[in-house]
């Protein structure tokens, strides 16, 4: 609670929680890791109990327009080393509590809780867990959850189709390039929005590259207008 006030008298726009990759709040959530005997172990309730904790504590700090995003490991990639673990179906389980909590996205990721996890790595690969939870959402009738798609999203395109599932968008063939979810894309879409880090560490203008390939405009940071690419050019 603490440190989201603090993060909020220092002018933060948006709040994430981060309950992946084996750290506490991920490490209660597992039934690998969780061998607690008390009110947070053994049944999923009591598993989420902590992560459910947090997340009221923070909500009530912060103010209510002030978004507030969980990061989740979606699966351990552990099903075939346990008999019981967290896996895709946990996750939307939890995430069909998440708005009542006052949570508007779910950052999904996966791993990292477990050194014998069987994951194999590659471009988007964390992409179709995204998918399969947002289209349980949508089944269940919840739109007020987004759902964030993460891991090696490296190019314009793929990240393009990641939010429109390949459907043309509604600014193909003129200036309009806004990219529309809801109405024109609906439940098909493997993800409301993409997020990315690790490729700002090899490529720190990376949005402006995006947003180039892709024909969209956006206001390039004052000291780099003479750096801008050529309108016809493509990289």
């Amino acid at each position: 609670r603490e440190s989201a006030r603090r993060a909020v008298e220092a002018g933060v726009d948006v709040i994430e929680i981060h309950a992946a990759h084996g750290y506490l709040l991920c490490s209660f959530l597992s039934p690998i890791s969780n061998r607690r005997t008390d009110a947070y172990g053994g049944s999923f309730e009591n598993r989420i109990r902590l992560l459910v904790e947090v997340v009221e504590a923070v909500r009530a700090v912060i103010p209510s327009g002030m978004p507030l995003l969980v990061r989740l490991s979606a699966t351990e990639w552990m099903e075939q080393h346990a008999a019981e673990s967290w896996d895709v179906e946990s996750t939307i389980k939890l995430a069909k509590l998440l708005p009542g909590l006052g949570v508007d996205l779910l950052d999904v990721s996966s791993g990292g809780n477990n050194e014998a996890q069987t994951i194999e790595l590659q471009n988007g690969f964390q992409v179709g867990i995204a998918g399969r939870i947002r289209s349980a959402l949508f089944e269940a009738g919840i739109k007020d959850l987004l759902v964030g798609a993460v891991g090696l999203i490296t190019e314009a395109e793929a990240a393009k189709e990641i939010v429109q599932n390949g459907k043309p968008g509604p600014g193909a063939g003129s200036k309009d390039t806004t990219v529309e979810i809801e109405d024109k894309h609906g439940a098909i879409a493997k993800a409301d929005v993409v997020l990315v880090a690790r490729q700002f560490l090899r490529e720190p203008e990376w949005v402006l590259r995006v947003a180039h390939r892709l024909g969209v405009e956006v206001k390039w940071p004052q000291q780099y207008h003479r750096g801008q690419f050529l309108k016809d050019s493509r990289i």
